[in-house]
């Protein structure tokens, strides 16, 4: 039985309290950044929330923050790792490098080794490697959406690409539709480099481009009133996963701008079938 409430959703937009599920693991270490420059290493950590209820091995969801890739924390969507905890995943939100210290590919780097760091893992937190979904808002879904698109493969390193995805306002096509003053900014302060449409680094960047017929299952939930990523990006990304015979749901929320809205019962509905589409595909049971 999918169950969110209004509570959680509150607390996603704030820095979480103390964890309330039983046996969940704060600050553990997935990668740690070597220095370059003879400062410190630093250490990449994630917040680890097992299944409730599940006896055995359970689906893993990882959970991304939003924050234009340049801002944001990881506890942010801790009530997030907590109603997926309550409905038969095990869960994790990731903390991930940040531009423009770092610019991009740190961000999908830190991403694909947080999937790989549980692959490898999977026994020490009692997960189904194999059942492994992703979740993100805005710049997080944008990084779930990469993880779904397609594999990176690496000579002797577990598989990158998630089994499902459930996207909440991630860009997916930055060659398009978005302001000219945030589309610039982005590629300044993320890419490293002007803004240029048609740039190969820009459709490397942009999900829509590398749907292919492999690529996971996705569900996706978009405000038509979003003024931060259009509601077109949305759209896009339905165009290219029809396209590819992948299957894809969007919900579309009318008056949904770029943040969960007040009253949140359309998104809140939207967001127990998206759940219930992981449930579907990461075949949990029960």
């Amino acid at each position: 039985m999918v169950t969110t409430t209004l509570l959680g959703l509150v607390l996603m937009q704030t820095a979480a309290a103390a964890p309330t599920v039983p046996g969940a693991q704060m600050n553990v270490v997935y990668r740690t950044i070597k220095s370059t420059t003879g400062g410190p290493d630093r250490d990449m950590a994630l917040d680890f929330y097992p299944a409730q209820g599940v006896t055995g091995p359970a689906p893993l969801v990882l959970v991304f923050h939003g924050g234009a890739w340049i801002q944001g924390r990881r506890q942010e969507v801790a009530a997030m790792c907590e109603i997926l905890s309550r409905n038969g995943f095990a869960s994790a939100t990731v903390s991930y490098r940040l531009a423009p210290r770092d610019k991009w590919p740190a961000q999908i780097s830190d991403a694909q080794e947080a999937l790989r760091f549980f692959r490898r893992e999977g026994a020490r937190f009692n997960v189904r490697t194999e059942r492994v979904g992703v979740m993100g808002f805005s710049a997080g879904g944008h990084l779930a959406l990469l993880l779904g698109a397609q594999d990176s493969p690496q000579p002797g390193q577990p598989s990158v690409q998630a089994q499902a995805v459930l996207n909440v306002f991630g860009p997916t096509d930055m060659s398009r539709d978005f302001n000219p003053n945030v589309a610039q900014f982005v590629s300044q302060q993320v890419l490293g480099k002007p803004y240029d449409p048609k740039s190969e680094e820009l459709r490397a960047f942009s999900p829509f481009y590398l749907i292919t017929t492999r690529s996971a299952p996705t569900f996706t939930i978009h405000g038509d009133q979003d003024e931060v990523v259009p509601v077109a990006q949305a759209r896009h990304l339905d165009e290219a996963m029809k396209k590819a015979g992948v299957a894809h749901e969007l919900r579309i929320i009318p008056g949904m701008g770029h943040a969960i809205p007040t009253p949140a019962d359309p998104f809140m509905k939207a967001l127990d079938e998206g759940i219930a589409f992981l449930r579907k595909h990461l075949e949990v049971k029960g």
